[in-house]
């Protein structure tokens, strides 16, 4: 857990959150906001009325921000104690707390959605994490997973330690419990998104270019 918390945050991964500030939140927005867009594609997430989303890894809670304008009843996690001390700040109509999803989820409530975006190629066990996740949905419910292609370049930040191919995420949350396990490649045009969030254009295919941010989704039902 240590790697995540201050120095993570003040290292590898300052470019993503700047120092916490309103400002950094509001360009982490932008970012996500594509991400949030294409994903309507595929699952009804664009009103929340009042159905329970938990986020798994918020760092400095863009989506989570995000999630709580479109009326939904948000839970916050991340690993790091540092980054859900400064994140809850930003957003407090969220709940925020500190979780290390590979052992447990220890919230009583059953949610409509898990999300977990760039989380689980930096766990040691994410077939556990899958599995808690899958745990803590209610039935019928969806988890949205994203992780990198293995292509070269995702190896660079040091804590990402699975990295796979998609069937092998395919076949993790088949065992894990879930249904109707579809991925969806895409890409996201970097940079101009800071200065207007309609400037972050996904290309719904990926392109094995470094600096081109290519997520995949992984989206599973209970």
């Amino acid at each position: 857990m240590k790697k995540f918390e201050e120095n993570y945050f003040k290292g590898w991964y300052k470019n993503a959150v700047g120092s916490f500030t309103q400002e950094d939140l509001e360009i982490s927005k932008n970012w996500f906001w594509s991400w949030l867009k294409k994903l309507d594609e595929y699952v009804d997430i664009k009103k929340g009325n009042g159905k329970k989303v938990l986020e798994i890894g918020c760092s400095i809670g863009g989506v989570a921000n995000l999630l709580t304008e479109r009326g939904f009843d948000v839970w916050a996690s991340d690993i790091s104690a540092y980054a859900v001390k400064h994140a809850k700040k930003l957003t407090p109509k969220a709940h925020f707390l500190t979780i290390d999803i590979e052992k447990r989820l220890p919230i009583k409530h059953k949610f409509d959605f898990i999300i977990a975006f760039e989380v689980v190629e930096h766990l040691e066990n994410p077939e556990e994490g899958i599995k808690n996740m899958y745990k803590g949905l209610r039935d019928g419910g969806h988890v949205v997973i994203s992780t990198p292609y293995p292509y070269r370049w995702n190896f660079r930040d040091p804590t990402h330690i699975n990295v796979k191919y998609p069937q092998e995420w395919v076949m993790i949350m088949k065992k894990s419990g879930f249904k109707n396990v579809k991925f969806h490649r895409f890409a996201l045009l970097p940079f101009f998104y800071r200065f207007n969030k309609r400037l972050q254009i996904a290309i719904p295919f990926s392109l094995p270019i470094p600096y081109i941010n290519c997520p995949i989704f992984f989206i599973g039902k209970k």
